[in-house]
């Protein structure tokens, strides 16, 4: 049980660094020319594809396994049902949203150096991605809160 823990932290950790790390970088880093741009969604894309979704899966994993084989079950508590939901709307969102636009920057990044590329198409995707990237990051915080308090849990009547 307990490497299981260790290897669901790591998971999170790893889903969570990378969100910030992501949408840092939309933020923070600057890019005005067309090798910055094509470099910074290859950056985005292996940051999302290497760290994000391994350890969104390995989360997603390792909490499949708690649920059916120990007593903590899948929907037993209210604080485990909306942690289960926000997890699978932030997987779906990232799988069918935010990663299908960090490939396509670098597609459109490519294009951009070799002169027929749509910079408005590109800057839109990174809009795009820091609002939803700021939702993810909201989403995780509360997960990890509703990981660490667990409120809503049922209790044990006192004897």
């Amino acid at each position: 049980m307990k490497a299981l823990k260790v290897i669901h932290l790591i998971c999170a950790i790893a889903w969570f660094g990378s969100a910030i790390s992501m949408n840092l970088l939309r933020h923070l880093v600057e890019v005005n020319d067309a090798a910055g741009m094509y470099w910074m969604a290859e950056i985005l894309d292996a940051i999302d594809m290497k760290i994000l979704v391994p350890g969104a899966v390995g989360c997603l994993l390792t909490g499949i396994v708690y649920g059916a084989f120990t007593n903590w079950g899948f929907f037993k508590h209210r604080w485990l049902t909306v942690k289960w939901v926000l997890t699978i709307f932030m997987i779906l969102l990232g799988t069918f949203c935010m990663g299908p636009l960090v490939r396509e920057n670098v597609m459109i990044g490519k294009a951009i150096l070799d002169g027929c590329g749509d910079a408005t198409q590109y800057w839109r995707n990174v809009t795009a991605n820091e609002y939803t990237g700021l939702l993810q990051i909201v989403l995780l915080t509360i997960v990890t809160v509703i990981s660490v308090y667990k409120p809503w849990k049922k209790r044990q009547k006192e004897q």
